[in-house]
């Protein structure tokens, strides 16, 4: 079959002919408009779910709006991240999602004393009582951590397989080995 026979008269006469073939068109045009269906949804689910980056957050106030620059909530951010050694943080980027707010670190894991789940569980609500304290942000909702590297001080080794108690070999292993 070729696309010219598609568009003639005698290939939708033939399908509208008896009930199996119309029966089956109708399934392929419900299945291509449901495909459609879905690919409408999820586009319109992006555009109302997509997180965006963003120079500032706007903190509604008494008498008016506060607006609290990137620099500013980095800086803070900073003055936390420093007491923390196991961590180098590089960039700190700003993200917006709908009303709520989230920091994406991106950082270098230097390792030594803890694992990186436990220094984000300590780090996590300091970072944000601390900018809820210094600007009254309490739209921001994650602190995310990306980690790029390792550096080769902190780099933890894996722990050994226990060694296998070396026997000497039993006539029963011999037996159903084929020995």
């Amino acid at each position: 079959m070729d696309l010219k026979s598609l568009f003639s008269d005698e290939f939708w006469f033939e399908v509208g002919k008896d009930d199996f073939m119309r029966g089956y068109a109708t399934a392929v045009v419900v299945i291509v408009g449901l495909l459609i269906l879905l690919v409408v949804i999820r586009f319109v689910a992006w555009m109302l779910f997509r997180s965006r980056r963003c120079g500032s957050i706007v903190v509604p106030n008494a008498g008016g709006e506060l607006t609290i620059s990137r620099d500013a909530i980095e800086k803070a951010a900073r003055s936390v991240l420093d007491e923390i050694g196991e961590l180098n943080v590089r960039r700190i980027q700003l993200y917006r999602q709908g009303k709520s707010y989230s920091l994406l670190l991106y950082c270098t894991f230097i390792g030594g004393g803890k694992g990186l789940p436990e220094i984000s569980g300590e780090l996590r609500p300091r970072l944000l009582e601390t900018l809820r304290n210094l600007f009254g942000i309490s739209s921001l909702r994650k602190v995310r951590f990306r980690v790029d590297t390792l550096t080769g001080e902190g780099a933890v080794s894996a722990p050994a397989a226990p060694e296998k108690a070396k026997s000497e070999p039993s006539e029963a292993a011999d037996v159903n080995s084929g020995i």
